[in-house]
């Protein structure tokens, strides 16, 4: 439910659409969840707070960049719930997505962000993500502009 909740905030700041709720019913289930623990090449942690699930990540170590000059895992989702923007979290979970990231022996991480998500951009510009491209996330019949962020980490 975080993610539907985080991802709902994020993107239908002019409400939902047929569009989104499309892609939530299909891509935002149990099911796919499970498949995602399963599978060796990605990671999903969720941070919690007195029992209660505020916010999660997922680090995949079987995408590819859209720049690809950049050779190194995918930081796919990172989300933290509204209720606890600007206390810390959201940069806490960063710091150990780039933790888990040197331990599985890369020295670096990519992301992608939506280009009106300004509060994000700003959050991955403050955490010395630099910008190395665009892509396109598509969804039905639309295509959503992303900027591709990058980091050394060592």
């Amino acid at each position: 439910m975080l993610k539907l909740q985080v991802w709902l905030h994020t993107y239908a700041t002019d409400g939902i659409e047929g569009e989104y709720a499309d892609y939530l019913v299909a891509e935002i289930t149990q099911e796919k969840t499970e498949l995602i623990i399963q599978n060796p090449d990605k990671k999903l942690f969720l941070m919690e707070k007195e029992g209660r699930i505020i916010g999660c990540y997922q680090l995949d170590f079987d995408t590819k960049c859209p720049n690809p000059e950049i050779k190194a895992p995918e930081l796919s989702v990172l989300y933290l719930s509204q209720h606890f923007h600007g206390t810390g979290l959201g940069k806490q979970m960063l710091k150990h997505a780039e933790e888990e990231i040197l331990k599985s022996g890369y020295d670096a991480i990519w992301l992608t962000a939506y280009y009106e998500n300004k509060q994000a951009i700003a959050f991955y510009q403050h955490q010395n993500y630099a910008m190395k491209g665009k892509c396109y996330f598509e969804m039905g019949d639309s295509q959503y502009e992303n900027w591709v962020f990058w980091k050394t980490l060592k």
